[in-house]
C-alpha cells in the first residue's frame, strides 16, 4: 500500500521536476556570455519567475531523492 503511494508521489514529483527544469531560461552563454555578450552577471539578478523556480527545482530534486531512498529502503 505504503509502496504504490510512493509510487505514484514520485511519478508526479518527477514530471513536475521535469516541468520546472524545462521552463527555466538560460542562465549564461558559457564563454561568449563571459566576453561581453551577457550582462544579466553583473547588472540584476533576473526576474522572480526565474527565482521561483530555482526554489522550486531544488525543492522538487531533494523530495525526489527523499522518496527514492524511501522506496529503495522498503525494497531492500
Amino acid at each position: 500500500m505504503i509502496e504504490t503511494v510512493l509510487i505514484v508521489l514520485e511519478v508526479i514529483v518527477c514530471i513536475a521536476l521535469i516541468a520546472a527544469i524545462m521552463m527555466q531560461s538560460g542562465k549564461g552563454g558559457g564563454m561568449s556570455g563571459t566576453f561581453g555578450g551577457s550582462d544579466g552577471a553583473f547588472f540584476g539578478k533576473g526576474n522572480d519567475l526565474d527565482t521561483v523556480l530555482a526554489k522550486a527545482t531544488i525543492c522538487l530534486g531533494t523530495a525526489f531523492a527523499v522518496i527514492t531512498l524511501a522506496l529503495a529502503k522498503i525494497n531492500a
